[in-house]
């Protein structure tokens, strides 16, 4: 876990602490994430999820035949299962995801639904420019499935270096991706900070992280969970705000956090239809189609 160590280590250490996102997600973090994509407050998944079902079909055709799948940060890699039955002779889906151990759990009881699907879970930090994990032949009919608005807790222009990154590294020829859109600041605040304190858990797993994995002394009950919005950056910011002067000790180190000082954990950038068709482009892709709920909640566009 030294790049854990190294980015606690110096999240901690800037003025305005920070700590990265995806260190929620060990086995414990990505089953508590299961929860959140359960709540009532929280309407990206179930949105996400009918628009991807009302349009399989289209899908499907767009994506064509002999699909090499790649998805990043696959999570649950419940989404996929919608339209793979739906595509012409797939040939191989990759899902990728941080926590290995929990990728290849899940990926056990997938490959029982889909017996004729070759399926090859890896764990992979897709935030880090390390090798992949498998081989890429150019040639193939690859595809990233990139849902869950995954790409709005990239700052902007990591979120372009990323779409590049899909076509320099993993050949990708095509691109689905799920966008949050913007909305009232009320449905989104609550999306993030619900009332059974499913995600103020998650939010706070990465401290659970830090003491189990990295010996830290962290009492979880000086935090408490933030979620605000950001009007001029246009995005849901998720905050750890210390309700007393804590000395957190790590590996030998000591930080001191003050009373009511905050540490950022997580972005969620919205967007509107017009915002992501510039970023799109500013990454040499262009929206081939793009698929929208009736209540204008949530977005999933096809690039090429």
């Amino acid at each position: 876990m030294k790049s854990f160590l190294q980015e606690v280590s110096r999240g901690l250490s800037k003025k305005n602490k920070k700590l990265s996102s995806k260190w929620f997600y060990d086995f414990y973090g990505s089953k508590i994430f299961e929860q959140i994509t359960k709540l009532k407050e929280y309407y990206l998944t179930r949105t996400e999820r009918k628009i991807l079902q009302d349009n399989k079909i289209e899908i499907a055709n767009k994506i064509g035949a002999n699909a090499v799948i790649i998805e990043p940060g696959a999570g649950d890699i419940k989404k996929i299962g919608i339209f793979l039955n739906n595509l012409d002779n797939p040939k191989k889906y990759i899902p990728l995801d941080i926590s290995d151990n929990y990728i290849i759990k899940i990926a056990k009881g997938f490959k029982k639904k889909f017996p004729n699907v070759a399926i090859t879970p890896n764990g992979y930090d897709f935030s880090k420019n390390n090798k992949l994990p498998f081989k890429i032949n150019s040639s193939e009919n690859i595809i990233i499935f990139f849902p869950g608005s995954t790409i709005g807790n990239f700052e902007k222009n990591d979120a372009v270096k990323f779409l590049k990154m899909l076509k320099s590294k993993f050949k990708a020829k095509k691109i689905i991706i799920g966008a949050d859109l913007i909305k009232d600041i009320s449905t989104l605040i609550s999306a993030y900070d619900d009332k059974k304190g499913i995600t103020a858990k998650f939010n706070k797993n990465i401290l659970k992280r830090i003491n189990t994995e990295l010996g830290g002394n962290i009492n979880l009950n000086s935090y408490n969970h933030l979620a605000i919005y950001n009007k001029t950056k246009k995005r849901i910011e998720m905050r750890l705000k210390s309700n007393k002067n804590n000395n957190i000790k790590i590996n030998g180190s000591e930080y001191f956090i003050r009373k009511n000082e905050e540490i950022h954990t997580e972005n969620s950038h919205k967007y509107s239809i017009k915002s992501f068709k510039l970023l799109a482009n500013e990454a040499g892709w262009k929206i081939n189609k793009t698929w929208v709920d009736k209540k204008k909640l949530f977005s999933v566009h096809f690039l090429v």
